[in-house]
């Protein structure tokens, strides 16, 4: 067999097997699969919170006597709903607090040069490279020196440190979009810095500030770590922390727990489903503008 041939034949083969990948069965085998690994562990949770502690050992799949005790015990009678309003004060608070700080730090490092500023950058995004859990013995040492331990406050200043940095980083992105001629045309028509950022830049960049707030506001609700380090009375529980009491020393509530779950998801499954297109734009930093 001729060189010519083998080379046409090792094409043909090569061609047949992208064509069977790309075949619309396989495709959608693909994608079902997908879709089921990543909700079938949230429709197994939803059924158990749909059971009692005790009927979660049947292992059955559905719930044989479908009830709300299990909503019962994790929202009233231990106080859940307690959680659920301070992860609704201590996420806005975050937001608020890194957008506020975040926007102009993006701008700045956007519009400005100064010495080693673009060191000062990377410092600020390294801050982010460190480990969590490597951080929260000094966290907890300047939270007890400062009386902010169970405090919202205390878990607060954990949020912002947390996500100001990846919010400078999608700011700074966006405000590169924008051409610095539009600042100056808004100066020369007798604008201040301030008022050309108010009016002029910033509501070209709401977008990405509304992704920023988003993205914030749904990491500040599911951080666990530092506001397991912080709290440890209910006045001041995050939702992630309070789901997490119902593992005991001999046992695990799984059905309260699951219930606690499914409520805590409520809130960041809304915003996603409504908010989906600001959440991608600000994960791509503003790179499909």
């Amino acid at each position: 067999m001729s060189g010519a041939r083998i080379g046409i034949e090792s094409y043909r083969r090569r061609q047949g097997f992208w064509n069977a990948v790309e075949s619309p069965f396989v495709v959608h085998l693909v994608l079902f699969l997908a879709v089921f690994f990543v909700t079938a562990p949230l429709v197994w949770e939803l059924l158990t919170s749909f059971k009692t502690n005790q009927a979660v050992y049947d292992l059955t799949y559905f719930p044989r006597n479908p009830t709300l005790e299990s909503y019962h015990i994790a929202l009233v009678e231990r106080g859940f709903w307690r959680a659920i309003v301070n992860s609704i004060i201590i996420s806005t608070a975050s937001t608020v607090a890194v957008m506020a700080l975040g926007t102009p730090a993006g701008y700045v490092f956007s519009r400005y040069r100064f010495p080693f500023d673009n060191l000062v950058f990377t410092f600020v995004l390294f801050t982010r490279l460190f480990p969590p859990i490597g951080l929260v013995v000094p966290y907890y040492r300047i939270m007890g020196l400062a009386g902010l331990l169970n405090t919202r406050v205390g878990i607060v200043v954990a949020n912002v440190y947390l996500w100001l940095p990846l919010v400078v980083y999608i700011m700074r992105n966006f405000f590169i979009t924008i051409p610095k001629e539009l600042d100056e045309a808004a100066r020369v028509d007798g604008c201040t810095k301030l008022q050309a950022f108010r009016h002029v830049v910033f509501p070209v960049v709401l977008p990405g500030f509304a992704a920023g707030t988003i993205l914030t506001f749904l990491y500040s609700w599911r951080e666990f770590l530092f506001a397991f380090t912080v709290s440890t009375d209910l006045s001041s529980m995050t939702i992630p922390v309070a789901t997490y009491l119902f593992v005991g020393d001999t046992s695990i509530q799984w059905a309260s727990m699951a219930a606690a779950a499914v409520v805590a998801t409520i809130p960041s499954a809304l915003v996603v489903f409504f908010f989906q297109r600001y959440i991608v734009v600000g994960l791509t930093g503003g790179l499909k503008r």
